[in-house]
């Protein structure tokens, strides 16, 4: 969509500098200027963006917007560039989400899932074609999917994005909306019909400083949403949240939910349990999916969709057919042969870990072993690591310590400092993480279970000597079958 000045003074707010011609796009990043195109200078972590406004003025950009004047450039200056840039990212992609319905989906652990499967109960719903996801895995538009970069990205994605699953005849959309994209305003302007909340758990305190400003960031989703809304009631958070956000409805097994879940038993390969709703009728609902965490995932985005008006008979079904999630409790096919099971999970915190090698535990056959690979990120809160060691001491068999995402730390301390809470009896330390699976691999017998746990979905591994291509399943099944 293209804009004037005049549009984007009463935009922003502001004077803006007169320019030759329309504006056509928006972006912080001076790489992606187009000609006709606003360069947004934003201040970074590590460095200030209105280092590179004489960079996008050469590739193009018509105007400058930033929070003080950058030399001679024309420059609208804001009060917050972030804000500015999620208000023109709106306006250059024509508000998409006006004519979209976004269910926005957030919490520390289990946000993912629980965004797949509302994905899968809306597609089934309103079919394939109409429906759109964004998330930490990746982007759907329709019948189309690509991996995506980050959790919630930057407002000109995001918006960029709904406005082609708007294009493109989506009508339903799942955003999985980081604390991230909240306090960075990323998705500032998005309309919001329904909001989930999954739970709170110790994560990102690297960028938010106290569980307190973590909370608040999360609760600015529900301040933002019109519509239903839905928190985990066995969650203290979501208590929180449901006490202090008026509409908003509880689900889980603690008397006095809403939505509560009762009469959790394990069928097979999957998980059948009993959803009683606020009208008193009671659906049986039935998942291929293992955990009590993804019975609080599957009736989150129940409650949600029933909530929204979906008749019960579809959301049964559309429950009972949903595929496995990317990275979450990702069961390798190529381990069936040998007679062991290996699982790929996102799992990165002590919390995670706990839950996700608690199942594990129930997959267990035989008398056999549960042998864990792991790490902890760099750049990320320290505290973590040691109690990462001791949670899968705690409960696996055998565990090996590996390289998870580095950045600019060194491999070997972030594995000394997880080794800390460890017990070396059971835990050993290979840093590759190529070796480490593979000599997980090289132990497991039939019973056994081997969690690879840390990095999920993702396709890059962020190391202190650059960033390399590394998938998890990829790499199991080739050492499986190579």
């Amino acid at each position: 969509m293209k804009l004037q000045t005049t549009d984007l003074a009463r935009i922003l707010g502001v004077d803006v500098p007169p320019v030759e011609g329309p504006l056509v796009a928006v972006t912080n990043a001076s790489q992606d200027v187009v000609p006709g195109g606003v360069f947004v200078a934003v201040k970074g972590f590590t460095s200030d963006g209105a280092k590179y406004a004489p960079a996008a003025i050469e590739a193009g950009a018509q105007l400058i917007v930033a929070e003080e004047p950058v030399g001679d450039l024309p420059t609208a200056v804001v009060p917050n560039a972030r804000i500015a840039l999620a208000q023109l990212a709106v306006a250059f992609a024509g508000d998409p989400s006006r004519d979209l319905t976004v269910y926005g989906v957030t919490g520390t652990n289990g946000k993912t899932t629980s965004s797949y499967v509302l994905h899968a109960i809306l597609a089934t719903a309103y079919g394939a074609e109409h429906t759109g996801l964004l998330t930490t895995a990746e982007i759907v538009v329709g019948t189309q999917r690509e991996p995506a970069i980050r959790t919630t990205g930057e407002a000109p994605t995001v918006q960029g994005n709904l406005a082609r699953m708007r294009d493109a005849g989506v009508t339903h959309v799942v955003l999985e909306t980081s604390s991230h994209g909240l306090h960075l305003h990323r998705v500032l302007g998005t309309h919001y019909a329904a909001a989930l909340f999954t739970n709170l758990t110790r994560d990102h305190l690297d960028l938010h400083g106290s569980m307190e400003d973590y909370y608040l960031a999360k609760r600015t989703l529900f301040e933002r949403t019109t519509g239903p809304k839905l928190a985990n009631g066995d969650d203290e958070w979501g208590r929180r949240l449901a006490d202090e956000i008026d509409g908003t409805l509880t689900f889980g097994a603690r008397e006095g939910s809403a939505y509560r879940i009762e009469h959790v038993r394990r069928e097979g390969t999957g998980t059948v349990f009993d959803l009683t709703r606020p009208t008193g009728e009671t659906l049986t609902l039935r998942m291929p999916l293992l955990g009590d965490y993804n019975v609080h995932n599957v009736a989150g985005a129940a409650a949600i969709t029933l909530e929204m008006g979906m008749p019960p008979a579809t959301l049964i079904d559309a429950v009972a057919e949903m595929p496995q999630v990317p990275g979450r409790f990702e069961r390798i096919p190529a381990a069936v042969d040998r007679g062991f099971e290996v699982v790929v999970d996102y799992a990165h915190t002590d919390i995670g870990l706990r839950a996700v090698l608690e199942v594990a535990r129930e997959v267990v056959t035989d008398g056999g072993r549960l042998i864990c690979v792991y790490g902890a990120a760099g750049a990320r809160d320290a505290a973590k690591r040691p109690l990462m060691g001791r949670v899968a001491s705690e409960l696996a068999d055998v565990n090996i310590i590996t390289t998870d995402d580095a950045y600019h730390e060194d491999p070997a301390a972030i594995a000394d400092e997880v080794m800390a809470g460890a017990d070396p009896a059971d835990t050993t330390i290979v840093l590759d993480r190529r070796d480490a699976i593979a000599t997980a691999l090289g132990l497991a017998r039939p019973g056994d279970v081997v969690v690879v746990a840390g990095k999920g979905h993702e396709r890059v591994q962020h190391l202190p000597t650059g960033d390399v291509d590394f998938h998890d399943a990829t790499v199991v099944t080739e050492l499986l079958t190579g």
